[in-house]
């Protein structure tokens, strides 16, 4: 693919609540030493600056390279309404010119952008369908780009056709492994040698899993968020080992942590 034709991408939220919520959920735990209302902002700035730099484009490196502060203010000319939460499309393209796509977006509990704790949330879970083709993983799948051909195929196979359909489908590459979600990050429950040790209950509790980046997926922000707080380990996911009807969770930079379950038989 030609350099000029494709930008690399961010997608993530902008609340005016969310430093507020900072401070009374998880203050201790969040990785933002700023406390700004963009939802996990060191991590979409280093994973931008990784993309830059694996497609080597110097001039989106060098601006990526600045604090985060100048990247706060660079940010916020972009935001149309300050008191406002949007959903926010960070690109960069080969030459290092950046812009903002900001998109009205519906409020959330903002405790879902935390680590979940429990068991799963009430309501209804996101229908999680496995795609019925392979993906062959690349740069482009390990970073997130404009260059999305696979991931728009993958879900209309699915039958989604709309990003306000409540449904995910998991991306799959020719060894038949999970590498991630269209538009989030899996994780799944597994026990024995997965879990955690509870001396309470005297045996192993359930364990999260998410897929490794060997597996082809992206390296997304929410993925690294639940991977520092030690809510989930890296194992590769056989889509033979899934089972239909599990729960699992679903998480990305605009929604945060979203209850799923596996969908694999579906009715005609």
């Amino acid at each position: 693919m030609a350099m000029e034709s494709f930008h690399i991408i961010s997608s993530l939220r902008y609340d005016p609540e969310l430093p507020h919520v900072i401070s009374e959920k998880a203050s201790q735990s969040y990785p933002d030493p700023l406390r700004t209302p963009y939802y996990l902002l060191p991590y979409h700035q280093d994973r931008l600056l990784s993309a830059a730099r694996c497609f080597n484009w110097e001039n989106a490196v060098k601006f990526l390279e600045q604090g985060l502060g100048e990247f706060v203010q660079f940010l916020d000319t972009f935001i149309p309404d300050k008191t406002k939460p949007w959903r926010l499309r960070i690109l960069f393209d080969s030459n290092g010119v950046g812009t903002v796509e900001a998109s009205p977006t519906a409020s959330i509990e903002l405790v879902n952008l935390f680590i979940p704790s429990g068991p799963n949330a009430s309501g209804s879970p996101w229908s999680v369908y496995v795609d019925s083709e392979p993906t062959i993983p690349s740069a482009f799948t390990t970073h997130k780009t404009t260059a999305r051909e696979n991931y728009t195929s993958a879900r209309l196979r699915s039958g989604i056709v709309s990003p306000q359909e409540q449904a995910e489908v998991l991306i799959v590459n020719l060894m038949g492994e999970v590498m991630e979600g269209s538009i989030t990050t899996p994780y799944f429950r597994r026990r024995s040698q997965y879990g955690v040790d509870n001396p309470e209950s005297g045996g192993v509790e359930p364990g999260w899993i998410t897929p490794p980046l060997s597996s082809g997926g992206n390296a997304g922000t929410t993925r690294r968020y639940a991977l520092a707080q030690g809510f989930c380990s890296e194992l590769v996911i056989k889509t033979a080992d899934l089972i239909d009807g599990e729960e699992c969770w679903l998480s990305n930079g605009v929604r945060g942590f979203i209850r799923g379950r596996i969908i694999l038989n579906r009715p005609t």
